[in-house]
């Protein structure tokens, strides 16, 4: 192209622009429409948004005690319920506890007569015995009482 071309193209491009940007026509020939004026789509942003969320689970848990200890298996000196105190059936102990005599009843209730007395024993070594549900129980002297399988 030819410089003196390549300047007049460029005082023409000038022209336009400033009459575009004045909203004027072009004051070389004829006026500029609308439609000859372009503009450049307007720029989009995009924002990237990065949350933490944090959720708080709350669980109730109920829980119900634990039963009352059962009658018990294996038991030592003393006067007991069977079926309330400790369980009914067959219980054997290795016999006296140290230098005293080793005694044992089965009792019908507590009032101390001899007709209370189902059956009772004094022991040199082990023994056994069985109680019934609804009965005492009385020992003293002897090692632990242990429910025989």
């Amino acid at each position: 192209m030819n410089s003196k071309l390549v300047i007049a193209f460029s005082t023409l491009a000038a022209g336009i622009a400033a009459g575009a940007l004045t909203g004027c026509g072009s004051t070389t020939g004829s006026p500029m429409t609308a439609a000859a004026i372009t503009s450049a789509p307007p720029e989009t942003e995009t924002t990237t948004v990065t949350a933490t969320v944090t959720e708080t689970v709350t669980e109730t848990v109920t829980t119900e005690p634990p039963p009352p200890p059962g009658p018990k298996v294996e038991f030592g000196p003393g006067t007991w319920e069977v079926g309330v105190d400790v369980q009914p059936g067959k219980y054997k102990t290795a016999g006296p506890d140290g230098g005293l005599p080793c005694y044992w009843a089965r009792l019908k209730d507590t009032s101390g007569d001899l007709g209370s007395i189902i059956n009772n024993s004094i022991l040199e070594g082990p023994g056994t015995v069985t109680i019934n549900k609804g009965e005492l129980f009385e020992t003293s002297g002897c090692q632990d009482w242990i429910q025989a399988a």
